[in-house]
């Protein structure tokens, strides 16, 4: 049971468009509710500016059984509230990272601007500043070679040179618009130029090329970190018959121990999140390369927990919240 007064507010999207039983935010508010967390949550399109103030409709978290069904949560009537009511507030609406995401952000930034008794989790600075897919240049040994670029003339060239490219948008998740790109042939640049046109918007939105690494067969392993020490390890398998991983679309998790190398990557990606002050953090590696961050709301805890047995929400809360 915890010791300190915490009051926590939970900010997703749309109760209604929840995955109930799998959503990381939701087993997080079960295993605070068991501890005796004061808790809130709120949807996302209630926090605004009025006037001067910014304030969210933010309900009582009253009750949570375990099957986490919609009904399984029974939730007080929302309250008009300023964020500054909150010790600690989780702002974990899922990408794309695009302005229903952004502007609700920059009025609770606004709402908490100064505030010494309220921690946004992960800091705005960070959500606004760093993003997830180009984040591994901060450890440049640990970046595959990669291009962002909304200019024709570069991603032909980094493409031509590479043969192979992974097509990624700087703004989404879950392996949506990833695209494998072959430069090989005419034929295959065209249609290459096609699919980075229209996800760039005609060239005027950068894009990622990332060299494509063969080992995304064998799968690709998550590390999950709270407050920069490594929580837990996992193998993605790709999609069959694809090279991308998507939980929605047959992906499975197995097992995994890390080799010496990702060990060696995992203290040094724990340094990076710790320095930067990025509390909770999923990193996904391809071999020993960093393929994608997870900092907006880094999630798969309650398919992790099925496979390895393991409480991992309770120690992600034990120790958020001691």
């Amino acid at each position: 049971m915890t010791t300190k007064k915490h009051e926590i507010l939970w900010i997703t999207d749309p109760w209604e468009t929840l995955d109930h039983r799998r959503d990381t935010t939701l087993r997080l508010m079960e295993e605070a509710n068991s501890a005796n967390v004061k808790q809130r949550w709120c949807s996302v399109r209630s926090i605004r500016l009025e006037g001067s103030k910014v304030v969210l409709d933010a309900s009582q978290v009253m009750q949570i059984n375990a099957e986490r069904t919609s009904e399984s949560f029974r939730l007080g009537s929302p309250r008009t509230l300023s964020p500054n009511d909150f010790t600690s507030i989780h702002y974990r609406t899922d990408p794309p990272i695009d302005l229903s995401y952004l502007h609700p952000l920059q009025l609770l930034q606004l709402g908490i601007q100064g505030s010494r008794s309220t921690e946004l989790i992960n800091p705005a600075p960070i959500l606004f500043g760093m993003n997830e897919k180009f984040i591994a240049s901060h450890l440049k040994n640990l970046m595959p070679a990669s291009l962002a670029s909304s200019q024709w003339e570069h991603l032909l060239k980094f493409g031509k040179k590479e043969g192979r490219t992974v097509l990624k948008p700087l703004h989404e998740a879950q392996s949506h618009g990833i695209h494998l790109l072959d430069w090989t042939t005419p034929l295959h640049v065209e249609q290459s130029r096609a699919k980075i046109e229209a996800i760039s918007r005609g060239f005027t939105t950068p894009v990622l090329l990332q060299r494509y690494l063969e080992e995304i067969l064998d799968g690709e392993t998550r590390l999950w970190f709270v407050d920069g020490k490594l929580l837990a390890t996992i193998k993605k398998l790709p999609i069959p018959g694809d090279f991308r991983v998507n939980m929605d679309q047959g992906s499975l998790l197995a097992p995994t121990t890390l080799t010496r190398k990702q060990s060696q990557s995992a203290t040094q990606i724990g340094k990076l999140l710790k320095t930067q002050g990025i509390r909770l953090a999923a990193v996904d590696l391809i071999g020993n390369w960093i393929t994608d961050f997870n900092l907006t709301s880094p999630g798969l805890i309650t398919l992790m927990e099925k496979v390895l047995q393991a409480n991992l929400a309770r120690k992600i809360i034990q120790k958020l919240y001691p």
